[in-house]
């Protein structure tokens, strides 16, 4: 396959995710649309919603100017929060494209040709769907989406086993040798920190996802309430059941933070973690009636979570700490250096994560929504670094045969003193 043909090919699958980004939002709509159509309505606004939302996905922002919403008069705001249940579709998407490409043996021509294809889709979009009513930020809404594509189509393509693109190898050599060339001490603690700051994160979040499901079965009647007091169609309810689930890993990443103590905040000043919950007017969302109002009985206890976690964790990663207690001849050092890194690595991803997760909704209240990153970091380090620190006692306790120069000289034997074998 020549280079051409690699561009074409790539960039008619770029053109052919980014249509199936906007019809999956674009077809429900339209049906809404022609189902409880109102003749007033243009269709045109269920398609300019349906492409908001899918640069809201790529991390654009929107901006609603001053005016009225509901016959009530707001004043300009921005819409920020990203849908990340839809963000990981579409990343799943690129990937996937990412590691078909791998497989060929030249693969930036078809990198180069993905790209373009997706700005083009990006530009169009975003031109297409503005409106004074609401519009995205323009630079953001051209460039986000190709930046996004562009990302994790290329980590499919490094990440591939079956990778034979020269450059995807050529990539790997020089990765390598930059690895090679780290600080030995930076060299040992990477991928045991990165296993076991990312393994804390990851219980956290199975634990936060299990919780919800259980506040949602314990709330169900209110979750009820909440969906009969929308006063929507079938149809409506329907679509509405849909968003919540495009923003489910968004308060997943809440109920993490919730876990650690740090709390998080539905509308500006706002509080509800472990200790209690100060609130004012909720918006009517089903799925907010598993919010744990009010003061919890078991309170702080639920912060042994991401202790157990960070003890897990740290015990899981002994058998990939071969190199630190090969390099450590310290158990004082060893266990504070791979500690420290472990609480490091959770501490940068929970923060990320609430930084992703978090944003504006609307006027007013609603122009805080989610958890703070700086504070979930600090909270996520010291919990961890309580735990892992001892713990990495165990993990990274080096041992002196490991080391060549702390290894005990062999006693020579004494002449005549051969040990007998038996056939």
């Amino acid at each position: 396959m020549n280079r051409r043909l690699s561009f074409l090919l790539a960039a008619i699958e770029a053109l052919v995710m980014a249509a199936i980004g906007v019809g999956i939002l674009l077809a429900p709509m339209t049906l809404i649309w022609l189902i409880e159509n109102d003749p007033s309505i243009n269709w045109f606004v269920a398609y300019r919603a349906s492409a908001d939302i899918w640069m809201m996905a790529h991390g654009t922002r929107l901006i609603v100017p001053a005016g009225e919403i509901v016959g009530i008069a707001t004043p300009q705001f921005i819409m920020s929060v990203i849908p990340i249940g839809l963000s990981i579709f579409f990343a799943s998407l690129a990937f996937r494209i990412g590691r078909r490409i791998s497989t060929q043996p030249q693969a930036a021509a078809s990198w180069l040709g993905a790209a373009v294809a997706y700005f083009v889709a990006a530009l169009g979009i975003s031109i297409s769907a503005f409106d004074k009513a609401i519009y995205p930020v323009a630079w953001q809404g051209t460039f986000f989406p190709p930046v996004f594509f562009t990302f994790f189509m290329l980590v499919g393509s490094i990440t591939a086993k079956d990778a034979q693109a020269l450059e995807i190898l050529v990539f790997r050599k020089w990765l390598q040798i930059r690895f090679d060339r780290m600080h030995w001490g930076v060299r040992a603690l990477l991928f045991p920190a990165l296993r076991g700051g990312t393994g804390v994160v990851t219980m956290l979040l199975g634990s936060s996802a299990l919780l919800l499901a259980v506040m949602l079965a314990a709330n169900w009647i209110n979750v009820i309430r909440l969906y009969e007091g929308l006063q929507v169609s079938v149809l409506g309810g329907i679509v509405i059941t849909v968003a919540q689930i495009l923003l489910l890993p968004n308060i997943i990443v809440f109920g993490a933070a919730w876990l650690t103590g740090a709390g998080f905040a539905v509308g500006t000043g706002s509080l509800i973690s472990p200790l209690g919950t100060a609130t004012g007017p909720i918006p009517s969302i089903p799925i907010l009636a598993a919010l744990p109002v009010g003061q919890l009985s078991f309170g702080m206890i639920v912060i042994i979570v991401p202790l157990v976690a960070a003890f897990v964790s740290t015990v899981a990663i002994r058998k990939y700490a071969d190199e630190i207690r090969f390099e450590f001849a310290s158990v004082l050092s060893a266990a504070i250096s791979l500690g420290l890194s472990v609480a490091a690595v959770a501490a940068i991803e929970m923060s990320t994560l609430a930084q992703l997760a978090s944003g504006s909704l609307g006027p007013g209240r609603l122009g805080t929504i989610g958890v703070q990153p700086w504070l979930v970091f600090i909270v996520t380090f010291v919990e961890v670094a309580a735990v892992a620190i001892p713990v990495s006692f165990y993990s990274a306790k080096p041992q002196r045969a490991d080391h060549p120069l702390l290894q005990k000289p062999v006693k020579p034997r004494r002449p005549g003193k051969t040990k007998r074998t038996v056939n």
